[in-house]
């Protein structure tokens, strides 16, 4: 196979491809997606005989990792054609994206899987889940607060009102997008072509808002963040208020909230949504960049497999001094800890600690080593509400 950047010329069949995959070209998701956020420098396209067997797109983002600022590409719209499906395709096609992705000195990437079993074996593992609530409007009114009032956002000018919510709330989380200006203002005007966002204010403060979806039943969040527990009872009153255009709310919100604990009947409605696989893209590159327990100075040596990328196959010794760390390849050494480029990847993102790494057989090491990579890798409350 042979893979490239698309070029200006390549918009019909790129777009052809996802109309196919995904939503048709009349689709508003479409038309926004494909007049505010395609760029053909960010689409990977593989060929076999010059014509087009695959592609994905590797959307550029930021995301705090461990108390750094980190470039990342977020791979979405990943397409084979049907004629050339069940060829390892695929596998070839994310092979040529890691690539492409080290070039770009993006050292880690993202994707939400529709099936985490076709990723995992290429070294990408989940590191985020949210909860999913599906609750009777009529069930909300305990939940909700009556001091509080509300704004809608009609306009990407009124920004600052949903991001002064947002830095509230990942403040102590990892894992999640950096969002600007820029970024904001096509979040907003992506939510406005397919539905509605409210904002709960107490005083001249804004504590929470949503993005919703009317016309079905079901009213659908597509995200919901607050400030603290009074602008999360804020949101659901606002969604109580909506009794006479729907049965039912459904929204997905951090895994870290346990206030699933106070509500009427715990017994339905309460899920965990696989979201967010994470991979390393380059070994040396991500270690050297994350921040580090400012009180742990040591030195680790583990191996790596990898079977995507060959660069990360082998031998690293990190040093970890003053909250920094210095990662190395090494070559003749005795190497007792080896793990798989998948648990290395949940070890950076946080979401799961050594030890537990050890007991689902995705590690192994000396009880001395493990102990030393939790002080390394503490583990983290994890959160990302990207979509594409």
């Amino acid at each position: 196979m042979e893979f490239r950047l698309a070029s200006l010329e390549d918009r019909e069949i790129v777009e052809n491809l996802w109309a196919y995959c995904f939503e048709p070209k009349n689709d508003p998701f479409f038309q926004w997606y494909f007049s505010r956020c395609y760029k053909p420098n960010n689409v990977l396209m593989g060929f076999i005989k010059e014509q087009m067997a695959c592609l994905t797109h590797l959307n550029p983002y930021t995301i705090r990792l461990r108390g750094q600022n980190i470039a990342t590409s977020y791979i979405v719209g990943l397409a084979t054609h049907p004629a050339a499906r069940r060829g390892g395709v695929g596998g070839k096609l994310l092979s040529a994206a890691l690539e492409e992705m080290r070039r770009r000195g993006h050292y880690v990437n993202i994707l939400m899987p529709s099936k985490a079993g076709f990723y995992q074996p290429y070294g990408y593992e989940l590191y985020c889940h949210q909860w999913r609530e599906t609750m009777s409007l009529d069930m909300l009114r305990p939940l909700s607060d009556r001091t509080v009032h509300y704004g809608m956002i009609t306009t990407p000018d009124q920004w600052e009102l949903l991001a002064a919510v947002y830095d509230v709330y990942t403040s102590k989380l990892s894992g999640y997008a950096v969002r600007d200006e820029l970024s904001w203002r096509c979040h907003i005007e992506g939510q406005l072509a397919e539905g509605n966002i409210a904002v709960v204010f107490e005083g001249a403060r804004p504590i929470g808002y949503l993005f919703y979806q009317l016309g079905d039943p079901t009213i659908h969040c597509g995200e919901f963040v607050y400030t603290s527990y009074k602008g999360k009872k804020g949101l659901l009153g606002y969604m109580y208020n909506h009794r006479s255009q729907g049965k039912e709310v459904q929204w997905n919100e951090g895994i870290q909230d346990q206030s699933y604990r106070l509500y009427p009947d715990g017994r339905t409605g309460h899920e965990t949504m696989p979201f967010m696989a994470g991979r390393i893209v380059d070994v040396c590159g991500i270690l050297s960049s994350i921040s580090y327990p400012v009180d742990v100075q040591t030195e680790v040596q583990f191996s790596i497999e990898d079977t995507l990328a060959s660069w990360n196959n082998g031998m690293f010794s990190l040093r970890v001094v003053n909250g920094k760390g210095k990662v190395v390849p090494i070559a003749n050494a005795e190497v007792s800890m080896k793990m798989g480029i998948g648990a290395l990847a949940l070890l950076v993102f946080g979401a799961m600690s050594a030890a537990e790494l050890v007991y689902y057989d995705k590690l192994s090491g000396s009880d001395a080593s493990i102990r030393q990579l939790d002080k390394i890798f503490p583990a983290c409350s994890c959160y990302i509400n990207e979509w594409y």
